[in-house]
């Protein structure tokens, strides 16, 4: 799963494709009020010379006449002088409604952007994208590049207000001589292939340091996160975390500031070879006007002309480079959007008739010959694991830290696939079946449940969305865990807000989350055939810890169940304990089976039951 390499056209298409399907109106508009604004300039000079030349005639001609008279006798001045004001007027109101308008495109943008990104990350199937550092560095470029994305906007109005300016400005300035604008376009270049060199390099770097920003990230996240704030002042973390940030900041900040003072240096020297070929056309003009082949007033349009054709070729050229920068920028959105999880494709071949299995058939689960490494890693976390789950069964899985319990629960979930082997559902490939499908059939309680930051019925409900209205049903769930007298006691009962980074929102005990995750798995259980629960009684004690396992025991009776627990009291009331050691099943059969075998489950039951004793 490795993101797809766009070029910088390709990159631009989808970005400008992108900002005219945010907001298409808006867009529209400043298109028009660019073209106005853009001609003005130009209108405004020629209206300018046009007073210079007919005031320059009349002070040779009439010298006792007031200056009011003259104008009122002058048609041609009047109306000059009329439209170069109410040009100004209509320039400044177009320039205010133009920042109106521009603020509405710049904010669809960010939100049509940031919504595919969101809709993207929030429903990609591969639990991959979480779970590996380079896929990490390519979501977080992506949220670095709606930023970006933003600034397209703004530099695609700047650079048609560059062209609108600059296309009449070429036109009459060329009037003067025709190599004029050659002239300036060929002294502009070598600046603009340096700014553009400079840019790329700029952005080479930034792409290289996405992982450093990423740690910066999350150390500013761990440094201002209420959930880490107590340990954080209690073991006096502060002056270590915060010289970690400040040191990878540094490190990035050297990283950018060598790349951008060798492109200033450049960019100067080549910006002077450009500053001497926009002054040769100003003095050919101001020779011409001292030789009488050019007037007063064309001094001042040509003059103008040739100020306006070198500023509108420095807002071109610093757009061109900004443009460029911006398109580097924005590439890993549209890699992130093109990228493709495994999950959907390990199959292919089926996929058109994924949707229309069933899993009707109740004939259990078998796991054959089952391998997985985790993506970028040859090592295996699990190693040809053949297992059988028969229907109204309950299993336990245990062992030691980072013998794969979790991650065979992973795959049963098809959060991966394996990657040999295959686990069948009913004799159907869990790969075969449509996950939408795969998961309504799932009631499960991770170990690192979600502590949603919504209101409590929402924090249950969110279990089975049919019933996220359906107060009786989730007060039920409460009940059977019972936490439904704690959440009676809270401020607004059920509707109370959960996290403390909400205003008005209270937090919960680890043990109160832990019941709620529970709840939020036993409300789907009507639908759900399989039971997954890991590590479901970590966070309560003893006497709560023992109700849990009677109702975990209770609820599993017409279910197939896998129960994964450092605490093998609750291992006791499986039908069958699955024992692993590095990747392997090393042991199979009942509590009272493997205690009689004397193996590694009595090695680890007794060292438990003794910490008790």
């Amino acid at each position: 799963m490795q993101p797809s390499e766009l070029s910088l056209f390709q990159t631009f298409r989808h970005s400008l494709l992108l900002v005219i399907q945010s907001a298409p109106t808006e867009l529209r508009t400043l298109i028009f009020l660019t073209l106005i604004s853009g001609s003005s300039p130009a209108i405004s000079l020629f209206l300018n010379k046009i007073i210079i030349d007919r005031i320059s005639h009349l002070l040779g001609k009439y010298t006792t006449v007031s200056s009011l008279t003259l104008i009122l006798q002058e048609p041609l001045l009047l109306w000059c002088i009329g439209g170069l004001i109410l040009l100004n007027l209509l320039t400044d109101s177009i320039n205010g409604i133009t920042n109106f308008v521009f603020s509405s495109l710049r904010d669809r943008v960010q939100g049509f952007a940031q919504s595919i990104v969101l809709n993207k990350v929030a429903n990609f199937a591969d639990i991959a994208l979480f779970e590996t550092p380079e896929l990490l560095n390519l979501v977080q470029l992506a949220q670095t590049g709606i930023e970006r994305l933003k600034e397209l906007s703004f530099i695609a109005i700047t650079t048609l207000h560059g062209f609108f300016i600059l296309i009449p400005a070429i036109l009459l300035s060329s009037s003067i001589a025709w190599w004029i604008p050659l002239i300036l376009f060929t002294s502009a270049t070598p600046a603009i292939y340096v700014e553009l060199t400079y840019r790329k390099k700029s952005w080479e770097v930034e792409e290289t340091q996405a992982s450093v920003i990423r740690q910066m990230n999350l150390y500013r996240d761990v440094l201002v996160g209420e959930a880490y704030a107590k340990e954080l002042r209690l073991f006096q973390l502060q002056p270590l975390l915060l010289s970690r940030w400040q040191s990878l900041f540094q490190t990035m900040f050297r990283s950018m500031q060598q790349i951008r003072k060798r492109g200033t240096l450049l960019v100067i020297s080549w910006s002077m070879v450009n500053g001497l070929g926009t002054a040769l056309p100003y003095i050919y003009v101001v020779i011409g006007a001292l030789r009488g082949i050019y007037t007063l007033g064309d001094l001042a349009l040509y003059a103008g002309l040739i100020l306006q054709v070198r500023q509108s070729l420095f807002l071109l050229i610093n757009n061109g480079s900004d443009l460029y920068n911006v398109v580097l920028g924005t590439r890993p959105i549209f890699q992130l959007l093109e990228l493709k999880p495994k999950l959907r494709l390990s199959l292919a071949s089926r996929e058109d008739t994924a949707a229309k299995l069933s899993l009707t058939k109740h004939q259990g689960i078998q796991i054959k010959n089952l391998s997985f490494a985790y993506p970028g890693s040859d090592s295996k976390i699990l190693d040809n694991i053949n297992l059988t789950i028969q229907p109204h069964q309950m299993i336990a899985l245990v062992g030691e830290n980072g013998a794969g319990k979790t991650t065979l629960a992973k795959l049963l979930c098809r959060l991966y696939d394996p990657s040999s082997g295959e686990i069948l559902w009913n004799r159907q490939d869990l790969r075969a079946i449509d996950l939408t499908q795969l998961h309504s059939r799932l009631a499960v309680v991770m170990q690192d449940y979600a502590r949603f930051p919504a209101t409590v019925s929402e924090n249950v409900g969110f279990g089975y969305l049919p019933a996220l209205q359906d107060v009786n049903t989730i007060q039920e769930a409460l009940r059977t865990v019972r936490i439904a007298k704690a959440v009676d006691n809270l401020p607004q009962g059920l509707e109370t807000l959960l996290g403390k980074q909400l205003a008005g929102g209270v937090d919960l005990s680890g043990g109160q989350w832990q019941r709620i995750a529970i709840a939020r798995a036993l409300i789907r259980l009507s639908s759900a055939e399989l039971l997954i629960l890991d590590e479901p009684t970590g966070a309560l004690d003893p006497k709560t810890e023992h109700e849990i396992h009677q109702l975990l025991r209770t609820i599993a009776t017409n279910k197939m169940a896998v129960v994964i627990s450092h605490r093998l009291a609750l291992s006791k009331l499986a039908d069958r304990i699955i024992v692993l050691k590095n990747g392997k099943i090393i042991e199979t059969g009942s509590h009272e089976e493997l205690i009689a075998r004397g193996g590694q489950y009595h090695f680890m039951f007794t060292r438990q039951a003794s910490s008790y004793q």
